[in-house]
């Protein structure tokens, strides 16, 4: 993706979402679960995914997990890494996901 349909991404995400990241993130997560057999995703592996700062990244878990979309899982240590994983029950993450990944895919319309 070029930089100029990241950034017409980053502007329609923003006018839907109050969020310039969020798109991004979504479809990162969605990639890195279907290619993890365990479904677990960190801030980490999707900031590396995206090419984003961990600090952007960040508070787009945070409101996805207020949301009910993301659910943090247990650390077997208390410096370790925190996991999440997609809470797909009610079908709000699915329709996110499909709004997200057309923002992303049409990107160069914008």
């Amino acid at each position: 993706m070029s930089e100029e349909e990241r950034e017409a991404l980053r502007r329609r995400s923003s006018a839907l979402f109050g969020n310039r990241c969020l798109a991004e993130v979504v479809v990162a997560i969605v990639d890195l679960t279907c290619v993890a057999g365990d479904g677990l995703v960190t801030v980490r592996m999707v900031a590396a995914r995206t090419g984003l700062t961990d600090s952007l990244v960040r508070p787009v878990v945070k409101r996805l997990v207020v949301a009910g979309l993301l659910a943090p899982q247990p650390q077997d240590r208390l410096r370790g890494a925190s996991y999440h994983k997609i809470c797909p029950e009610d079908g709000v993450w699915d329709t996110l996901v499909r709004t997200c990944q057309l923002l992303h895919d049409h990107a160069s319309v914008a």
